[in-house]
């Protein structure tokens, strides 16, 4: 789909992304969740043509994108990333689309293993923590957004303190 066939809202939506700009390397690119994005949005992109390249090419060395196509989507080593040329020959904007193309179905299924995986007692104990935060900040008046976000906020700081191998 062509930049002129969109609707304005999806239009303004596609260009305000977290894009990186004028980038040499997929890896230093920027980064979105494909799910945290609207339905309609996600279903515009499945349009855009895509287009597969090496991990390792330089970004700004691709100068034979259309300039009628202001949306691709390239894909490199399993990962799939948007494009936004603005009307130029090369890929002058681009973000990497984190679960892009997979299902909801695959994300039950990792889902269910690490469920599997995990020790039933530390569950319980897991389970009982955040019940047992959830009454105590309930009574002092915090809603359950709140204490929500507080609780994964303490679960990231684990994470990022842990080195994992």
């Amino acid at each position: 789909m062509k930049a002129r066939e969109l609707k304005e809202d999806i239009y303004n939506k596609l260009v305000s992304l977290n894009y990186s700009r004028k980038e040499n390397d997929l890896i230093n690119v920027n980064s979105i969740n494909w799910f945290d994005l609207e339905f309609e949005l996600r279903e515009v992109m499945e349009s855009f043509p895509a287009r597969y390249i090496d991990f390792n090419v330089d970004l700004m060395s691709i100068e034979d994108l259309d300039r009628e196509q202001q949306f691709y989507i390239f894909r490199s080593d399993g990962n799939s990333y948007l494009v936004d040329t603005q009307g130029y020959t090369y890929p002058r904007y681009i973000v990497e689309l984190e679960g892009f193309g997979e299902t909801n179905e695959e994300i039950d299924l990792q889902f269910d293993r690490i469920d599997g995986l995990a020790r039933i007692t530390d569950i319980a104990i897991l389970e009982s923590v955040v019940k047992s935060l959830l009454i105590d900040l309930k009574q002092e008046g915090f809603d359950k957004e709140d204490i929500l976000n507080y609780i994964d906020s303490k679960i990231a700081v684990v994470f990022l303190n842990e080195k994992l191998v």
